[in-house]
């Protein structure tokens, strides 16, 4: 199988690439094909999430690959067969993805999230102070009740990105968003299933 058109994009992916975070409550989803694109049977399908919190990365990593393997399709995470040091250029990257027979990649690439606030007749105030709850921000404290006032709801958007072997471009996309709970394992869990579920209905895998 040839891989010399497909690693060097696969490798530019992995560079630039960035996530941010996810939900359970998928809002509004669309996907788009390539009208060029072939199905086939992949050896494996590289599953990227990139980001700087080593638990994100895992958590979607993982739940997209195990969505995967329940359809039949072999794939690997990247973050526990790529090293730094294979990242470092697009010489390493490509032997590393030559030896794990890939031929396919699935890539996660989000927005920064935003905040809309909501008027409610009762709303509840946290009192705490802000931290990182796996792949996204929460509260610690409690809450305190107040007579109305505005809701504040985060949500997040982003895209999902399907490249083989077939060429540089991407061959599927899906834009994804919603809003972000507090529960970052089934938030990812149930992104990965909407990703992956799409991804088989539209043919792509």
């Amino acid at each position: 199988m040839n891989t010399k058109r497909l690693l060097p994009a696969l490798f530019s992916m992995v560079l630039t690439l960035s996530f941010v975070g996810s939900s359970h409550q998928i809002l509004a989803q669309s996907s788009w094909t390539s009208p060029t694109y072939q199905k086939e049977a992949y050896r494996k399908v590289i599953v990227l999430a990139k980001t700087t919190n080593p638990g994100a990365k895992r958590m979607l990593e993982d739940q997209t690959v195990a969505e995967l393997l329940a359809n039949g399709i072999q794939a690997i995470p990247a973050y526990s067969n790529f090293s730094e040091a294979d990242l470092e250029s697009e010489e390493t990257f490509m032997t590393k993805a030559n030896q794990l027979e890939a031929d396919a990649l699935l890539v996660y690439t989000f927005n920064p999230p935003t905040t809309e606030y909501k008027n409610s007749p009762t709303v509840s105030a946290s009192v705490g102070v802000p931290v990182r709850v796996g792949i996204f921000s929460g509260f610690l404290g409690t809450s305190v009740p107040v007579a109305g006032g505005p809701k504040r709801v985060e949500k997040f958007s982003g895209s999902v990105l399907f490249y083989n072997k077939q060429g540089p471009d991407m061959q599927w996309s899906m834009n994804i968003g919603g809003k972000i709970g507090s529960d970052a394992s089934k938030q990812a869990r149930s992104v990965a299933k909407n990703v992956v579920k799409t991804a088989v209905r539209d043919g792509i895998i």
